[in-house]
């Protein structure tokens, strides 16, 4: 076939997947040549009779001199149920599926790009070896095998991609393919396949970047190359400005660079090259943000993601109503500090392709810029071993296991802590070490040598649930409740976060219920007068209100509905709110009246609804009062705390254009474009400024007596 020399732009185009909104990319800095080895709607010989292809001879049906002359041929798109050219028997469970092609010269390709509709599940063998597995369990496969997971919606249309190394030979080589359903009874069945030859003569990002142990004054960036080069970063402060540059000139295709000596709070633009150049630009929405000062009481948002591992389009739907959220907010705009995973990050076995599939092609604009953490879940474990922090999850991930990023060393990634602002977080294991003795002891420790205002716990397995599981009676589940609740809630824990369960569950505000739902008591095991109640900050009911010195009243949230939702009876006692919808939380930290902090957590739905929300309310908290700055200390508010007039100073060149107050709550108070802000009408408390100038935007926390 004719090769075609495509320039940067449409090589660029032709790895960006823009069918249902997919968001996966693949970066480029050169030219390139590519084949297309197989074309869509392509001829195929396909085998649907119920059962798996018998071998012939000595050779199986996946192997290249396996004779399939027997075998039915049509033309792609091939099912039932659905648009197809040629609909296959509707009684099979799964369908096989060869082609033979011909490659004169093989050293003509560096890599392969396979792109594949799968209804519902898919394993692709080239020359015999398998090279590709999508929606479907680990371990061998056999013709009742079902898919991983139900293919519905614009996903039974999508073309999935995966890139492989070259493994074809000279001459004749073979492709084969099984399609699974997700059950017996399935009503339909899709398969359509295209195949590209890639010589990259150019560097080529598979994966990343993305952002890992954060600190407040370095970054972990790590990224993923087709074929092997040196790592080299510039970053700066200033677009346009990345003067400065850390580097590793060994040859690699996992690249990882911390960049070190960095202010705290501060914005850091980078850029990726190697020796050839550049192959990921600058741009704003490229970016390293570093930590607060640790203790510093400031605006803090976390976006939270429970089983989202589906690489289908309701997690594409959930993630979509998140920043549609977060671009239109009120408070802080654009600004996600951190993504905290709570398990089960890609199904059905963590394997490094559905990694890809679930979280790099998903979330890969906002991996770039907002660090990761996560906790391990079940289906991460099936493929990862805590115990020697080996497996795809341990490879993809880094964690902080000598206090790195704050808190006690736990000497393992499994568990560990890190300190962000004025908050704590503990992430525990709760798959295989939820009777360890070693992380129980770690994280008795551990919080009790923390002295940050809010903690913030976060594991899988949920220590209330009656969502698809059942915390009354499955074992991880009851551990987790009795070897670690009475440690944390002991010591002030005020959040605990967890998944498992594929439902939304929020519990009331608690403190010592470690029995089953049964047990549960609305009048001793809540704490304060409206314990039992909301917690909703904007309705009688009234935030939960929490003194700093105090240890008791946490909440509980069961989130595990950022892919899929499974229902169950969803009547845990301990629950205030039990819903089963798609969706994600998003946490956010805020100053409120006086000296007292907001710690509010929303569930927003896949159709962008809030449907539950709360607040917890710290008293006595050490509130800021020095010039705490966003960028680079160019702002100046003064005096504060003030009765009325608070004055602005800019230190640059910068020129003002407004200024905007919000409240606790988000609500505009006040709109200037003074550098005099006059609080004269409104209530005592703690306020918000937006100071937007000709160049950026900055935000401050001020205080009326």
């Amino acid at each position: 076939m004719k090769k075609k020399i495509l320039s940067l732009f449409v090589f660029y185009l032709l790895f960006i997947n823009l069918s249902a909104g997919q968001n996966e990319q693949q970066i480029v800095n050169f030219n390139t040549v590519t084949t297309n080895l197989i074309l869509e709607n392509s001829n195929w010989n396909y085998y649907d009779l119920e059962q798996e292809p018998p071998n012939v001879g000595s050779f199986n049906w996946t192997q290249l001199n396996y004779d399939d002359t027997t075998w039915s041929s049509g033309n792609a798109e091939f099912g039932y149920g659905d648009s197809q050219t040629t609909e296959i028997n509707n009684n099979t469970k799964t369908a096989y599926f060869r082609k033979t092609f011909n490659v004169t010269d093989t050293s003509q390709f560096d890599i392969l790009e396979i792109e594949a509709v799968r209804d519902d599940g898919i394993v692709v063998y080239i020359n015999g070896s398998e090279v590709w597995r999508d929606n479907m369990p680990s371990g061998a496969v056999n013709y009742s095998t079902f898919a991983s997971t139900t293919v519905s919606g614009s996903d039974e249309s999508t073309f999935f991609s995966n890139t492989i190394s070259n493994l074809l030979t000279n001459g004749n080589n073979s492709i084969a393919v099984e399609i699974h359903q997700r059950n017996a009874t399935s009503s339909d069945i899709s398969f359509n396949l295209r195949l590209t030859g890639v010589n990259a003569d150019a560097t080529v990002i598979n994966r990343g970047p993305y952002l890992q142990m954060g600190t407040t004054t370095s970054v972990m960036v790590k990224w993923n190359t087709l074929t092997a080069t040196k790592s080299k970063i510039n970053y700066g402060s200033t677009l346009g400005n990345l003067d400065n540059i850390v580097s590793d000139n060994s040859l690699k295709t996992e690249h990882e660079l911390v960049i070190n000596n960095l202010n705290p709070n501060t914005k850091y633009y980078y850029s990726i090259q190697d020796d050839n150049g550049i192959y990921l630009s600058e741009n704003d929405q490229i970016y390293v943000k570093t930590a607060p000062t640790t203790g510093t009481d400031q605006f803090v948002r976390a976006w939270i993601l429970g089983d989202a591992g589906t690489a289908n389009q309701n997690q594409r739907n959930v993630r979509d109503r998140y920043y549609n959220y977060v671009e239109n907010a009120s408070q802080n705009p654009d600004q996600t500090d951190m993504i905290l995973f709570l398990g089960d990050n890609a199904y059905n076995s963590g394997t490094q392709n559905e990694y890809q599939n679930a979280v790099f092609n998903i979330y890969d604009d906002m991996l770039r810029k907002s660090v990761a953490w996560s906790t391990l879940g079940n289906h991460d474990g099936f493929s990862a071993q805590s115990s020697t922090q080996s497996g795809p999850y341990y490879d993809i991930f880094s964690f902080p296991k000598a206090a790195e990023a704050g808190g006690m060393p736990s000497g393992t990634e499994a568990y560990y802590s890190f300190d962000y602002a004025n908050i704590h977080f503990i992430v525990l294991e709760s798959y295989r070490l939820e009777n360890n003795q070693a992380q129980i002891d770690w994280c008795t420790s551990d919080i009790q040598n923390t002295s940050q205002d809010w903690i913030v716990a976060l594991f899988h397995h949920p220590a209330y649930t009656k969502g698809s599981h059942n915390s009354d009676s499955e074992s991880n589940l009851i551990a987790m409740r009795q070897n670690f609740l009475p440690i944390l809630e002991d010591n002030g824990v005020d959040l605990i976060l967890s998944g498992h369960s594929h439902s939304y569950e929020r519990s009331y505000f608690l403190n010592g219920h470690y029995g089953t739902s049964g047990t549960f008591n609305t009048n001793t095991n809540t704490v304060g007068s409206n314990g039992n109640l909301s917690g909703r900050a904007d309705t009688s009911d009234g935030a939960y209100v929490k003194d700093i010195t105090e240890t008791d009243g946490a909440v509980y949230i069961t989130t595990g509905s950022a892919g899929k939702v499974s229902g169950g009876s969803l009547n845990h006692n301990a629950m205030f709110s039990s819903i089963n919808q798609l969706g994600s939380c998003v946490m956010e930290v805020s100053n409120g009246t006086g000296t007292s902090q907001n710690l509010t957590v929303k569930f927003i739905n896949d159709s962008g609804n809030i449907t539950d929300y709360f607040t917890i309310n710290k008293t006595n908290t050490t509130l800021s009062v020095k010039n705490v700055n966003i960028e680079k200390g160019n702002i100046k508010i003064f005096p504060i705390p003030s009765a009325n007039n608070f004055n602005v100073k800019i230190l640059n060149d910068e020129v003002l254009k407004y200024i905007r107050i919000y409240n606790n709550t988000g609500k505009l108070v006040k709109e200037t474009t003074s550098n005099i802000i006059n609080l004269e009408k409104v209530s005592s408390g703690m306020y918000i400024a937006e100071i937007t100038t000709n160049a950026t935007t900055y935000y401050k926390s001020i205080f009326k007596e």
